[in-house]
């Protein structure tokens, strides 16, 4: 959280208009693929019988999950191996642009902290030039500290319930949009309670948006 704030500080914002806070990892860029891919790699396999990764990673051999001591280090090895290999996600640098013809927009994205200029610099060769702020944790917190910097409307989009949960709580007039790019884990997941929209691709996004601004 801390990292967050730090980064906060030097965020500038325009003060009279709407402001997106983005999601990456499944939002902007696939990750559950390429993820897949690596696993094997490590003679591992992930099984999403639900929306959590930790528990579902199990090793090839024996079908037994992975340690929870190794899964934060595996994750962060991904990152090493594969931060600037993941696909954007269809329509994500066109809607965006849509947007943010009147929106700022902000990308809020738990990744080890190592790893963030790297993704920055991934993000900007795919022309999507907005800041960028890495963090961990819940996201609702980091919300309340951008709340604390504009007056303007607020819209969320994330994939995972508990970050839509935290943001309900922290910053509840926030507009949330649950959207999860991987066909397979969309079907797994139902919506979060704490979500005003379920969303199912980047067009409905804006629809949903442009919708919100315009007509409450």
């Amino acid at each position: 959280m801390k990292f967050a704030l730090e980064q906060l500080k030097n965020l500038s914002l325009t003060s009279s208009r709407p402001l997106i806070i983005s999601d990456a990892d499944e939002v902007i860029l696939h990750f559950s693929d390429l993820l897949s891919q690596y696993l094997l790699t490590q003679g591992m396999y992930v099984i999403f019988s639900s929306y959590n990764l930790e528990g579902n990673i199990k090793y090839i051999d024996s079908d037994k999950p992975v340690d929870s001591e190794l899964f934060k280090g595996l994750i962060e090895d991904y990152f090493e191996n594969n931060v600037e290999k993941q696909p954007v996600v269809k329509g994500a640098i066109e809607h965006l642009g849509n947007l943010s013809e009147y929106c700022d927009i902000i990308i809020l994205t738990n990744i080890p902290h190592a790893f963030a200029d790297r993704r920055r610099t991934k993000l900007a060769q795919l022309g999507i030039n907005y800041p960028m702020i890495s963090s961990s944790g819940p996201k609702g917190p980091v919300l309340k500290a951008i709340r604390q910097k504009t007056d303007e409307k607020l819209i969320f989009i994330d994939d995972i319930s508990h970050h839509h949960e935290s943001v309900a709580k922290h910053v509840p007039e926030t507009l949330r949009i649950q959207f999860i790019a991987d066909k397979q884990l969309n079907k797994l997941e139902k919506q979060s309670a704490h979500s005003h929209h379920r969303c199912h691709d980047w067009p409905d996004i804006e629809h949903v948006i442009k919708r919100h601004l315009y007509d409450t």
